[in-house]
């Protein structure tokens, strides 16, 4: 839009910031970055594990946050909580709290094994046993298909 801004015997037109098209530079990127905020740990090869957040992925890397005074290994695993990811990253670029890494395999993580598992409650007998030739359910001889509670 223009205005003409007069002083004294001279017109001089103004345009306002809205027709300049100012077109930010953005960095050429292969693949589209998407924002998270997921909480996840950096694990060494020592086993040492510390907190970060990764703030956004693509398919070939993502910007975690983590402390600048943090001394980092230039390859580390970095597994995603509550999304059971694990991923061998290396270091891309490190800017103040930010890193940058390069997804280079992801994995999951395993679930925990079935030993530890809770084991559904037994069920207890009925405190009225049935009369012989009656049997709670299937009929004579064959159970119940009525379970207790899953224990999943």
């Amino acid at each position: 839009m223009l205005f003409q801004r007069t002083w004294g015997a001279e017109t001089e037109p103004v345009t306002t910031n809205l027709e300049q098209s100012e077109t930010p530079t953005a960095v050429q990127r292969r693949e589209e970055r998407n924002p998270t905020n997921w909480i996840a740990t950096i694990r060494f090869r020592d086993g040492t594990e510390i907190p970060c957040s990764v703030k956004d992925v693509s398919k070939s890397g993502a910007r975690i946050c983590v402390g600048a005074s943090q001394e980092l290994p230039p390859v580390f695993m970095l597994r995603i909580i509550g999304r059971d990811f694990l991923c061998l990253v290396r270091i891309a670029w490190r800017r103040g709290d930010f890193v940058g890494v390069r997804i280079e395999r992801v994995g999951k993580v395993p679930p925990p094994s079935a030993t530890s598992a809770p084991t559904a409650p037994a069920i207890d007998p009925p405190a009225n046993p049935a009369t012989p030739g009656e049997v709670e359910g299937g009929g004579i001889g064959v159970r119940s298909r009525k379970r207790g509670i899953s224990s999943f």
